[in-house]
């Protein structure tokens, strides 16, 4: 019950009084989203747009990543060392340019041949700083860079694939919960039908208890199917709003956002022939499409594997400096050329490529036993809406005959020469091909819908 508050408002003028209705109807129009904009909008919102768009992105990094390896690789470094070993000090002096013939013990050459140098053997410490420049230029690795690059290129063409897959099916998923909740209203319809009568055969026996035609027990029974009714009546109307939560989810809405839909679509068949239909699915469907490529990439990796069992060739390019402080004293370069054969490795690799070549078996098959299922799934659809379209036409005409039926059980009622037991049950018929009707349209437009995704049709273009 609202409180009773008395509210003191100002006049307002008509211009601003014309502003405001203007705004309310400017508010409720943006709420209501037909079937095109509740689509996009669930194609820029839902969080499946952006996993499918991060996988894209990980297959572009990947071959940007293969390209990378056949570029030269520099590195640059800086090694200071501090040491007494003899032979390292020797060599950094060396490297420095500034070994003497004191450091191999000629300035005490007069102690006899047997004498040993301290200067040589116990030189004490001495430091050296190696800063390097080194660049490493691949030119032959086996073609695991072509692999890897081929693997790389067959992931984009199926993130690609199932990036369009993924708006197909939430395309289909919006579909199904714009459907359902227009399903849910058909049902409302069909409650509020229910009660009306229901209002209406209370007031009849109502009068007729009065009258003294039929006794008071079937006042009561009138009653009770009344509260029934509204009970039913509620629950569609719950119904409704767990279909307009749903879509709200795919749209990535608040669920406390105001949301109504637009008008019903009714979706074409994009051929009414179900060999073209099993070819198209089994041609075109995008997620069957990234199988493929998937296929292909585990394919490319059995190359990658195998690329460890021939030869590499590498070039090396060093430069060098020494200096016993920071500085860049004294300057040297080195120039390489690398090959390397990995004779046997004890089947660490064998054993590689027959892990690999396992790996693109099974996804081939999977692939097969895929396009099984996409040919099962349309086969399905398709005999489903045939049972379906015939069944509406069926739905149709049992409810026009129940209409017809409760008129007449109506009016001998009202004569006192049926009861109120075959009224309700009259309505109940009435309400139950009315029911069936509202299933039987739902299920033959998901079937539709069902048979444009398994085609790789499903979307607003192509509906």
């Amino acid at each position: 019950m609202k409180p009773n508050v008395l509210r003191v408002f100002k006049p307002v003028s008509l211009p601003l009084i014309s502003i405001l209705i203007s705004g309310l109807a400017t508010s409720a129009a943006a709420a209501q989203l037909d079937f095109k904009s509740c689509v996009e909008t669930a194609l820029g919102q839902n969080p499946e747009m952006e996993v499918s768009q991060y996988r894209l992105q990980q297959a572009k990094y990947a071959l940007a990543e293969a390209d990378a390896n056949r570029m030269p690789q520099i590195t640059a470094s800086m090694t200071g060392t501090n040491s007494n070993n003899a032979l390292n000090v020797f060599g950094m002096k060396l490297n420095q340019r500034d070994a003497s013939f004191r450091d191999f013990g000629f300035a005490d050459m007069n102690k006899g041949v047997d004498y040993v140098p301290g200067d040589l053997n116990e030189p004490g410490s001495y430091t050296d700083f190696n800063t390097r420049l080194e660049v490493m230029i691949p030119v032959w690795n086996g073609g695991k860079v072509s692999s890897y690059q081929n693997q790389a290129k067959a992931m984009i063409k199926a993130a690609q694939h199932g990036d369009k897959a993924v708006q197909q099916h939430l395309t289909y998923n919006v579909y199904q919960a714009y459907e359902g909740v227009h399903t849910a209203r058909a049902f409302v319809s069909v409650a509020e039908q229910a009660v009306k009568a229901s209002e209406s055969y209370v007031r009849t026996t109502k009068n007729l208890v009065e009258q003294g035609v039929v006794v008071r027990s079937e006042l009561l029974s009138a009653n009770v199917h009344l509260s029934e009714a509204k009970t039913a009546l509620e629950q569609a109307q719950t119904q409704e709003q767990i279909a307009l939560d749903n879509l709200r989810t795919l749209m990535a809405l608040d669920q406390n956002a105001p949301l109504d839909v637009g008008p019903r679509i009714d979706i074409s068949l994009p051929s009414d022939s179900l060999p073209e239909l099993t070819n198209m699915a089994t041609s075109t469907n995008p997620k069957l499409e990234a199988s493929r490529e998937e296929s292909l990439s585990k394919r490319a990796a059995i190359d990658a594997s195998k690329a460890d069992q021939y030869p590499n060739f590498n070039i090396m390019v060093r430069g060098d400096t020494y200096d016993e402080n920071l500085g860049f004293d004294s300057q040297s370069y080195t120039v390489a050329g690398v090959v390397s054969w990995k004779i046997t490795d004890f089947g660490v690799t064998a054993n590689k490529v027959d892990r690999a070549r396992a790996l693109a078996s099974e996804k081939q098959a999977a692939l097969r036993s895929q396009e099984n299922q996409t040919r099962l799934a349309v086969l399905k659809a398709w005999r489903t809406l045939q049972v379906a379209e015939k069944q509406v036409t069926s739905n149709q005409l049992a409810v026009k005959q129940a209409e017809e039926a409760q008129r007449l059980i109506m009016k001998r009622y009202k004569g006192g020469i049926a009861t109120m037991t075959e009224v309700l049950a009259s309505q109940a018929q009435l309400d139950k091909a009315r029911a069936n009707l509202v299933n039987a349209v739902f299920e033959k437009n998901i079937q539709k819908a069902t048979l444009r995704l398994e085609t790789g049709t499903m979307s607003v273009e192509q509906l």
